[in-house]
């Protein structure tokens, strides 16, 4: 695993050992920032069910102002701290062992995010109704308070099973596929950009 543009462009990252997480491979990590374009310079993000950070160390190299990661599983905690210390990132960083699922519960930190990168188990996100897990979570990301006025929050899953329309104030802009996987772009109905781009996978 590598960074693949900015700062640290080139820099390897350790990547998640065994099967519990699933890191993003560079052609699709290629495409979501270039869909993503100026949006993330100067961005707050949170990397939901983080894995080894992948994701959003590479916005920090890309300019970002600041990442919180949220993941519990230990051996991935264990190697996103380090992917972290040896970017010397650390002024950059929140990294918080807590359940993702419920982000919304706890997250009392007086931010707006700009990018919200949500990853969950491809077996908990294969139901996206309404009153699903995954459902009830992306309609309370759209609550007052916590994702700005143009934030867009990123959701990975496997293409099979595509998300719906609307969460609340969450509206769907965009969703790509890849194979057996898929990117969907969810923003607030004020957020009247960007344009994302045409699909270049």
């Amino acid at each position: 695993m590598r960074i693949i543009a900015g700062v640290y462009r080139g820099r390897r990252i350790l990547p998640p050992s065994g099967r519990t997480t699933r890191p993003i491979i560079d052609r699709v990590k290629e495409s979501l920032f270039s869909i993503l374009g100026d949006q993330v310079r100067g961005a707050v993000v949170a990397d939901l069910f983080a894995g080894t950070g992948s994701l959003g160390l590479e916005t920090l190299s890309r300019q970002a102002k600041f990442c919180f990661f949220v993941e519990t599983d230990r051996p991935a905690l264990r190697l996103l701290r380090q992917n972290v210390s040896d970017l010397d990132l650390q002024e950059k960083t929140a990294i918080i062992n807590k359940n993702a699922w419920y982000f919304t519960k706890w997250f009392r930190i007086q931010q707006f995010l700009d990018l919200i990168f949500l990853d969950p188990p491809y077996l908990d996100s294969r139901c996206s109704a309404p009153d699903s897990r995954l459902g009830k979570m992306l309609t309370d990301l759209a609550k007052p308070g916590l994702l700005s006025e143009k934030g867009i929050v990123i959701l990975r899953h496997e293409s099979a099973y595509p998300c719906l329309d609307k969460y609340g104030q969450l509206m769907l802009k965009d969703s790509r596929r890849y194979g057996s996987m898929a990117l969907s772009f969810l923003i607030r109905p004020e957020n009247t950009g960007p344009e994302l781009l045409g699909d270049i996978s």
